[in-house]
């Protein structure tokens, strides 16, 4: 399926009601969020636990490993959004570039852009609503990494994605992915987060009033319904998020990017902790340290082969 026009209401419709609500795409400015009930934005350092790590961890990859052509790195990110990865890559000094289809979202990180404090001290940035497989917006050869974060998984034509990235990169430059695949989360692991949930709920530091399973089969149904949750699918499994979304799981990303890239980093990364820290509700200091020793307890059980990660870290070069 290849439906853009769904795509860009989806993800219009999302942002709207996010940004009427509250909700500020900056992790310089974000704030405490409170109609997100599960959500990592839902506290400032929640954001940052989460996103602030995706930034921390693209950006040591691209300072790394992306070939200097110039004063600048020249990144482009593709699904962007509301920009607040772009933006904070251009805080790091690269010449950046954002594109997505969503009118709306880009409207909102270029609003965010021009009102940046910091924008005399950055690199120059600049967003583009546009099909990423078919704008002539973008020149061949012309950037020296090129990011995904959560946006990979919505094109249904991978081979045609590696192909474009290639052309776009100069000689020597990176793809950069981190990405959900929900295709691996599996029976065990959904009972895994009902079991960390059924905790928090009972001692009373849950979003929700979820019921300690009496019986099998009411384990078993809501074991099913977490599943369904953290695949964005509802009862009949169709998508709820977006019509693109899920529609490239772990094997044909990696397909792709291993066969059109020459790796220099794969990493299977986290397994839990971005759907259960929004929703925790003990104390604000308890809540903020527990979020914490959640992802780093995730990061360490995903290593350790214990959880199976949903999760991954590619980076690669281009070949040539």
């Amino acid at each position: 399926m290849n439906n853009l026009t769904g795509e860009a209401a989806a993800f219009n419709s999302q942002i709207r009601e996010r940004v009427a609500h509250g909700h500020v795409p900056d992790l310089r400015r974000v704030r405490d969020c409170d109609w997100f009930y599960a959500n990592p934005w839902r506290r400032k350092a929640y954001a940052a636990l989460d996103f602030g790590y995706l930034f921390e961890r693209v950006n040591e990859a691209i300072l790394a490993y992306a070939p200097r052509s110039g004063d600048r790195l020249r990144v482009l990110e593709v699904g962007s959004g509301p920009g607040w990865l772009s933006l904070e890559l251009a805080r790091a000094g690269h010449d950046v570039t954002g594109i997505d289809l969503a009118n709306d979202a880009v409207a909102v990180a270029r609003e965010f852009a021009d009102s940046d404090p910091w924008k005399a001290e950055r690199g120059p940035l600049r967003y583009l609503v546009d099909d990423f497989l078919a704008t002539r917006a973008l020149a061949a050869s012309s950037f020296d990494a090129v990011v995904f974060v959560g946006a990979l998984h919505h094109f249904p034509d991978q081979g045609a994605v590696g192909q474009r990235v290639a052309e776009l990169l100069r000689p020597g430059g990176i793809v950069v992915a981190h990405e959900p695949t929900r295709d691996r989360v599996t029976e065990g692991l959904a009972e895994f987060g009902l079991l960390v949930r059924v905790l928090l709920a009972a001692g009373g530091g849950w979003f929700d009033q979820l019921p300690v399973p009496g019986t099998a089969a009411e384990k078993e149904r809501l074991i099913a319904k977490l599943k369904r949750d953290i695949e964005f699918v509802d009862e009949g499994g169709d998508k709820v998020q977006s019509p693109n979304d899920n529609e490239a799981g772990y094997a044909a990303m990696h397909a792709m990017l291993s066969a059109g890239f020459d790796t220099i980093l794969v990493e299977d990364t986290f397994a839990f902790f971005h759907e259960v820290i929004g929703g925790l509700r003990f104390d604000e200091a308890t809540n903020e340290k527990l979020a914490r020793y959640l992802r780093d307890a995730d990061a360490s059980l995903v290593k350790s082969g214990i959880l199976p990660a949903y999760e991954f870290l590619f980076v690669g070069r281009r070949r040539g």
